[in-house]
């Protein structure tokens, strides 16, 4: 067993003993300060166990935002060449990643794939929590928009934005052409869009990885983007058909399908169900459609690229 599953089977075995204890009547100040330790080391423990994340072995992305929402809140964090990125930072994208230990002092930046509330809602608590960092900016890429929005963040928040703060980047990818974002240690990520992306102001990210890939489109178009082609794993957001009527713009599951067979994609992460039943019936439509390889993204999925071979592992956090 690696040492998250450790962790996990930790985390159980003293929930059901302490529980198990609580149940019996140990409701005294002793056995609370002893449930309290074992969850204090459990924390600890989970945060060690994460660091394995940011090893040189694999490509790996969390889906990560508040598992209790209505709905699910666009995030996703994509760990390699021992740094963190962030991709949206919806609501509760920060406790999320704090509670399952995430050591948001490896968080190198924040890419927006729009410049929505939906996508910044947890922009200044992602600061806050990566204070560890040692650096007093915090790198916010994104569209155009993205520099009025964070400029309103900082302003509000009493930072200036060159000294201190959130820093705004704007790659302004034209369709078709990527602009790299960042670049060392055998990674490289890229920002692109599409030309009815680029009306919408919305753009996506590549993460190139020693040989593996992943792209990450939010609720834009860019299965078919050619900075898509040949990834090995495409986070996509898309509706059901019933959905899709009602929101404009929107892909369906079956047309990230088709789209992603075309684009010779290994597999399809959708994101941004509404609920489980959503979730479902989107996998089923794609799958109809004709992409077998195709996954419900929910919240504390893992997926892992290793670099010594070419396999795809998902698996809970």
């Amino acid at each position: 067993m690696n040492a998250i599953g450790k962790s996990s089977a930790v985390f159980v075995t003293l929930s059901g003993l302490f529980w198990g204890g609580w149940i019996l009547g140990s409701q005294t100040p002793e056995g609370q300060e002893a449930i309290a330790r074992a969850y204090a080391a459990y924390t600890e423990q989970q945060s060690v166990a994460n660091e394995n994340l940011f090893d040189s072995t694999a490509l790996r992305a969390i889906v990560c935002g508040d598992a209790n929402a209505a709905e699910q809140t666009p995030c996703l964090a994509v760990a390699a060449a021992g740094r963190l990125f962030i991709v949206d930072a919806g609501s509760g994208a920060a406790t999320a990643l704090s509670r399952r230990g995430i050591p948001m002092a490896r968080l190198e930046a924040v890419l927006l794939t729009a410049a929505g509330m939906p996508q910044t809602a947890d922009l200044g608590e992602l600061y806050s929590d990566s204070a560890g960092r040692g650096l007093s900016l915090l790198p916010v890429y994104g569209p155009a928009d993205t520099q009025r929005m964070v400029d309103g963040l900082n302003q509000a928040a009493g930072f200036d934005g060159a000294s201190s703060g959130l820093q705004a980047w704007g790659p302004s990818p034209e369709p078709g052409r990527s602009v790299i974002v960042f670049e060392g240690d055998g990674l490289v990520v890229s920002a692109f869009t599409t030309e009815e992306d680029a009306f919408s102001g919305r753009l996506g990210y590549r993460f190139d990885y020693r040989g593996r890939s992943i792209v990450v489109g939010g609720d834009g178009r860019v299965v078919n983007a050619s900075a898509a082609s040949n990834a090995d794993v495409v986070l996509q957001g898309a509706r059901t058909q019933a959905l899709a009527r009602t929101h404009q713009n929107s892909m369906t599951a079956a047309e990230v399908a088709a789209q992603a067979q075309a684009a010779n994609a290994g597999m399809v992460v959708l994101t941004g169900a509404e609920n489980q039943m959503a979730a479902q019936v989107q996998v089923a439509e794609a799958r109809a459609a004709g992409f077998n390889d195709v996954v419900a993204g929910r919240v504390g999925m893992l997926v892992e690229l290793p670099l010594d071979n070419s396999d795809i592992n998902v698996r809970p956090l």
